[in-house]
């Protein structure tokens, strides 16, 4: 029986339910945390509509946390504070939203639980009307577009050109995007004239239509700013309502007339301490009085079976005992439950749109001529030819204009930090040098490279047979399903060690992603084939987190872990060594006192690193030398660029973890101004539920005034600062006591622990949010939300302070991109420079700062090739196309220049036809029917995927006249060609002549129409197929 059906079945229950149906019922309740229960009980015995009154907000917070067995979307709350001073005009509000959903619900009449605090009823309201306060739109219906969006602006909605949050709409030609308030999906209409052919809801990251649909309504936001209202919400709460119930705490005062009175008291209980063999006798003595005791998460494991004793999945933040509901209520909230299997809908998330897009003065690499700024788009040739170019600017006011089919030489400057580098003066010869001299650097790094290559070629001499009963134990007591990255990672390293070439493989993924499990998995196999395993970390924090995690997993199945880190004494690491040498130790956890080379290695043969970038030079020289000897496993958080991968296939092996734990929950994030009441507001409500926060300061030197004014808040609680500026003893003591639950609120800079797995901090602070880049704040909300609680992050800022444009549209994005993962891709722009230096344990910070990380990974991937020995495969090149017609976007189809930028560079990098065809219906998608210029563009690129393995160097459409130009042509290959021309020509009914020029040798078939290029050209491409 569970809590809700037990207390329904009480003497007192029944009598409060047999009340209500008569008339309004006042209950006594001295326990916030009991409330929640009994008006579940209540509401499921009479369902209906349902008024619940409480004394404050708090008290509203306490109760709702413990309401259960009812469906949320029936739930409906009303806070006093419905856009209090901390709210910033353009954000939503979190208390906005649920107000307007609850009034709607209520004035609607809809069956459903409505608990509104005494405040929240004194609240003004204007109510619903039909006809002037909706908008309703349907598809194949016309509509007065203008009209709708002075509506929508009278509304308090913002223009954009594109839909970022909630309250926004966007006009693009003949596609109109408008996020309502209330709906999770923003939706997209799709205009012909003012008749609406099209309306799909689209996704707010990618920007691309998810579903379609027929109708919407559109509703005037209920809370908005006006001078004339329609009473409060007290007049309409009762009234819409079929019973009301009023919950009074200990020596309150009354508050409805006329109605029935019951007082329902509790007793609190030490908490229980979970320690084995005392748990089953203290809850034992609870049973004696009482009818059932109800026990919740967490110590349900710990038990012995009883009749009286009943074991929730649920969680209970408080120990109650309560003689007029005859039960026994135990709270402990410290084990996660089992998540069930990934379900992705088949589909892979996509980088957030647009975030990384090219921007009026942003400095340009083009692979020739060196390091300019970007000035825009500009067009280029005789209006009937025109198309536009990216245009750059050089030292001296000189430009180059680069054609869309030349932008695959040119990319964004990324480099180290955000360090700006000195720009190139055409003509000059130092950009020449320049690459020169990176060469030069990138060999030093490519040499270490390809000796650890070649040691690995060697048969390491043994081999890895496993014991398959314990590994299967090992699978089995993972607490999690595995998700399909980690899964494929496990795969891979298993595979690794099964050959007779010893591993080196790089696992790389977000925080809390499953990188250790992959790291356990393979240690167990080199245990129990009798190997030893080392399990290096940077720093005594994570050294710690490891071995607590393999003590866990490892430990049930005889592997033997130890921990070697400073935090041991000089004799306690001399006798774990001892132990290690004598074989007694399977797995040694520790720092970089595992380098020290007083510990035998003979038996050695799996590596385990952890974050090997942030060791020091000389413990890397020492890693290396460990590596050439045993199987590696490398460990990261931090982003490997794309182009790294792929040119480092056959040397250093990489497994990508990206897929999200199951039951993760995205992370609530709000942006409010600072506000001292508000903080001590959110860190109470952390601390209640028995977690921990996070205060982000970037300001050392006032970082102890914010220690003390919390501290001062809070005596009870435990509060630390943390800085990179402090000695790396305390700093690490003071993070690791965060990790062991020690620490309640740690208030540190951005260098928050990159590794930490902090599973019961789920509220961050960050004061100052204006100020920090937008991979910055995904990165530092990234700390929270780790298990499968909810969690929260407020971006602060001061009061008063205007916020620029760019500050807006980051915390604008922040707002909405919450979902999983969505912060390790955003990332990559910062951390990507990292990255690279994380495959060799090399800083070339210096010249990835003079010609950028794109370029840089391109002389490296050249180099690599040339220290293999590789014979380098001559690349084709991509042809050129010219259209007697304009090839290019409209500026009244696409005003926005950054957006034709987009998706022009789209276009240029498109390999395949399908890639285009995608291309252009996501184009469609977001801004409406293409024709004429955009046609030709398309086309055009069409045409350059078909010819690129083909010999043609150059293409020339002319009217109905096609040229096809070829590179060099010997005279021996002429017959064959001749021949399978002449076969295309009858084939495809169209006459054909040769062009001889200076330099190349072409066709030209006649005859060949518009509609028709694509289809020839892929036939003509089919000739040289092999």
């Amino acid at each position: 029986m569970t809590p809700i059906e037990h207390i329904q079945e009480q003497k007192i229950t029944k009598q409060i339910v047999s009340a209500i149906r008569k008339k309004p019922v006042e209950v006594i309740i001295n326990e916030p945390e009991l409330c929640g229960l009994v008006i579940s009980a209540i509401y499921r015995k009479i369902e209906g509509r349902m008024g619940v009154v409480v004394p404050d907000d708090k008290y509203l917070n306490s109760c709702q946390a413990n309401i259960q067995k009812i469906d949320d979307t029936l739930i409906n709350q009303f806070y006093k504070e419905i856009r209090n001073e901390t709210a910033i005009d353009g954000f939503v509000s979190e208390l906005e939203e649920r107000f307007e959903i609850g009034q709607r619900a209520l004035e609607n009449k809809k069956r459903g639980l409505y608990i509104a605090s005494k405040g929240g009823l004194k609240n003004k309201i204007k109510k619903i009307k039909k006809g002037n306060d909706e908008i309703l739109i349907k598809t194949n219906e016309k509509i007065d577009l203008k009209n709708i969006l002075h509506k929508l602006d009278s509304w308090g909605y913002t223009q954009s050109d594109w839909c970022a949050s909630k309250k926004m709409y966007a006009v693009r030609g003949g596609i109109v995007d408008i996020f309502p308030t209330l709906h999770k999906l923003p939706i997209r209409l799709e205009l012909e004239g003012n008749t609406v052919v099209s309306m799909r809801k689209f996704n707010i990251a990618t920007q691309e239509s998810v579903k379609k649909i027929d109708s919407i309504d559109l509703y005037r936001p209920i809370v908005v700013k006006s001078s004339s209202y329609d009473g409060t919400l007290n007049n309409i709460y009762s009234v819409n309502l079929d019973f009301l119930l009023y919950i009074i705490p200990f020596n309150g005062t009354n508050i409805a007339k006329k109605s029935s009175h019951f007082d329902l008291y509790c007793e609190k209980i030490p908490t229980i301490s979970p320690s084995l063999g005392l748990i089953d006798k203290k809850i034992e003595n609870l049973t004696k009085n009482v009818k059932r005791v109800y026990v919740f998460k967490g110590l349900g494991d710990k038990i012995s079976k009883n009749k009286k004793i009943v074991v929730c999945k649920s969680t209970f933040n408080a120990n109650l005992k309560s003689k007029q509901l005859d039960a026994v209520f135990l709270g402990y909230t410290d084990k996660t439950n089992k998540p069930k299997q990934i379900n992705i809908d088949g589909v892979k998330q996509k980088k957030v749109f647009k975030l990384d897009d090219i921007k009026w003065g942003d400095i340009l690499v083009h692979r020739d001529y060196g390091l300019g700024v970007y000035r825009g788009l500009g067009f280029v040739g005789p209006k009937q030819k025109s198309e536009e170019n990216i245009k750059i600017e050089y030292v001296g006011g000189t430009n180059v204009f680069v054609p869309i089919n030349k932008f695959d030489r040119i990319h964004k400057y990324i480099g180290p930090g955000g360090a700006t580098p000195k720009l190139t003066r055409l003509g000059s010869g130092v950009w020449e040098k320049q690459k020169l001299t990176t060469k030069k650097s990138v060999k030093k790094v490519v040499g270490h490279l390809i000796e650890s290559y070649k040691q690995k070629q060697k048969p390491r001499g043994y081999s890895y047979s496993g014991d398959e009963q314990i590994i299967q134990r090992v699978v089995d007591d993972f607490p999690y399903t595995e998700t399909p990255d980690q899964s494929a990672a496990i795969d891979d390293v298993f595979r690794d060690m099964s050959g007779s070439k010893p591993m080196d493989r790089l696992v790389y993924g977000d925080v809390g992603f499953g990188k250790t499990e992959v790291a356990i998995r393979a240690a167990i196999l080199a245990i129990t084939s009798g190997r030893s395993v080392f399990f290096l970390a940077p720093t005594t924090v994570l050294s710690d987190q490891h071995y607590i995690n393999c003590v866990n997993r490892l430990g049930g199945v005889g592997v033997n872990v130890e921990l070697l880190s400073r935090f041991k004494t000089k004799k306690e690491q001399q006798e774990i060594i001892k132990k290690f040498d004598l074989g007694l130790v399977d797995l040694l956890v520790g720092t970089h006192r595992l380098l020290s080379g007083d510990i035998d290695i003979n038996r050695l043969g799996l590596l385990i690193v952890d974050e090997e970038h942030r060791f020091g030079v000389k413990h890397k020289e020492e890693i290396r030398r460990l590596k050439n000897k045993v199987d590696v496993l490398t460990l990261t958080a931090t982003p490997i660029p794309r182009t790294l991968q792929q040119s480092l296939v056959g040397i250093r092996d990489t497994s990508k973890i990206e897929t999200p734990p199951q039951d993760r929950l995205p992370i609530k994030t709000f942006i409010n101004q600072f506000n001292w009441v508000d903080i001590k507001n959110k860190i109470d409500l952390e601390l209640k539920r028995g977690g921990q926060v996070y205060f982000v300061h970037n300001e050392i030197e006032n970082m102890p005034f914010i220690v003390d004014k919390i501290s001062g808040l809070f005596p009870n609680s435990v509060i630390r600062g943390a800085h990179g500026q402090m000695p790396s003893g305390p700093l690490e003591k003071t993070v690791l006591g965060f990790f062991n639950k020690k620490v309640d609120v740690l208030v540190c800079t951005t260098i928050i622990e990159s590794g930490l797995d902090v599973k019961n901090a789920n509220t961050i602070i960050v004061n100052n949010a204006q100020n920090f880049g937008l991979s910055q704040l995904y990165q530092i909300r990234g700390r929270v939300g780790r298990g499968n609680r909810q969690a929260y992050c407020y971006l602060c800022v001061p009061q008063k302070t205007r916020l620029l444009p760019d500050a807006y549209q980051r915390l604008k994005s922040m707002e909405y991109y919450t979902s999983l993962g969505s912060g390790y891709d955003v990332a990559i722009k910062d951390l990507e420079i990292r990255g690279a230096g994380n495959m060799f344990g090399y800083e070339q910070s210096g010249q990835m700062l003079q010609v950028g990380l794109e370029l840089y990974n391109k002389i490296l991937e050249e180099t690599i090739d040339e220290g293999r020995g590789s014979k380098k495969i001559e690349k084709n090149s991509w042809p050129v196309v010219n259209i007697d017609q304009p090839a290019l976007i409209g500026l009244d189809y696409m005003p926005s220049a950054q957006d034709r930028l987009y998706y022009y560079q789209q276009i240029a990098s498109a390999k395949t036809t399908q890639e285009v065809d995608e291309i252009k219906d996501r184009l469609v998608d977001q801004f409406g029917r293409t024709g004429g210029s955009i046609d030709n563009l398309f086309i055009v690129a069409k045409l350059r995927c078909l010819l690129f393995f083909t010999p043609i160097e150059k293409c020339t459409i002319n009217k109905k006249e096609l040229g096809l130009f070829f590179k060099t042509v010997s005279k021996g290959d002429v017959g064959g060609l001749l021949k399978t021309i002449s076969s295309l020509s009858k084939k495809k009914g169209k006459s054909y002549k040769f062009k001889e020029g200076r330099t190349s040798r072409g066709v030209v078939f006649s005859g060949v129409g518009k509609g028709e290029l694509v289809d020839f050209v892929h036939d003509f491409g089919l000739l040289f197929s092999g």
